[in-house]
């Protein structure tokens, strides 16, 4: 068997654990569903916009920030039952290690967030079904790069608790300082300005955008959205590989990180 073959085989088999948990699965997509419907519905009588419009994509990429976190969780109980350090001792190359966690990381975004997608077309009919589509590759690379964050977070961390901790951490950086709630006038009503900014090129904010925009709008898919979203999705990729690769180097030369 190739090296090739066994990273492969890892990802593949990392990727399984996704959907071994089928009731979290269930019981997550039914909250997502809930924030759809319960609060878009109610809220669009509050304000003075289609709400339920704005959210769903919201939602969506919501979904996918989820699903690759929980690569965390997968990396977390990996390293504690040792799976990992058994990994560690095939012929395979730590990079290439990092990269098959991740990657799988990032398929589980897709689909799960895919599966919204397909619930959020029944609930609003879709407006350009070929601009999602040509979205899912650069929706793929923001997986990839919150799994990394995600990897790195529960390699270093002791006990699960701390683990999640850093994921909440993770996600009120990402999701509340967004655009996935609430426009960026309405924040800039209540904000300073520099939140007003980050909020608007947070990776999750542009991922949302781009899809209220080409999915559910049916406007042309923008280049300089897809643009800015490679921008900050590559680095966050890139941050997340390098800091996780760091601590399985640790793990190989001193046998803990």
């Amino acid at each position: 068997m190739s090296e090739f073959s066994r990273l492969v085989h890892i990802a593949r088999t990392d990727f399984s654990y996704f959907f071994r948990t089928k009731w979290l699965m269930a019981i997550l997509i039914s909250l997502n569903v809930s924030d759809m419907l319960v609060t878009g519905l109610v809220y669009k009588g509050l304000v003075g916009f289609d709400y339920f419009r704005f959210l769903v994509p919201g939602i969506v990429v919501m979904g996918l920030f989820s699903a690759a976190t929980d690569t965390g969780r997968r990396i977390w109980l990996a390293l504690r039952e040792g799976v990992v350090q058994y990994y560690m001792t095939l012929p395979v190359r730590t990079s290439g290690l990092v990269a098959a966690y991740i990657i799988s990381g990032g398929l589980g975004g897709i689909v799960y967030s895919g599966l919204l997608l397909i619930i959020a077309f029944v609930a609003i009919p879709p407006q350009g079904i070929l601009n999602a589509i040509l979205l899912l590759p650069f929706l793929f690379i923001l997986a990839t790069g919150i799994a990394g964050l995600a990897a790195f977070f529960a390699s270093i961390s002791r006990v699960g608790e701390i683990y999640w901790v850093y994921a909440q951490a993770l996600q009120v950086s990402l999701v509340t300082i967004s655009t996935i709630f609430y426009p960026a006038s309405t924040i800039s009503q209540y904000l300073p300005a520099p939140i007003v900014t980050i909020a608007e090129y947070n990776p999750l904010s542009l991922a949302a955008g781009a899809l209220r925009d080409s999915a559910f709008g049916g406007s042309a898919l923008s280049t300089g959205v897809v643009s800015n979203l490679l921008m900050v999705s590559l680095p966050l990729a890139g941050i997340g590989a390098l800091a996780y690769w760091i601590i399985l180097r640790t793990i190989r030369v001193r046998g803990k990180p």
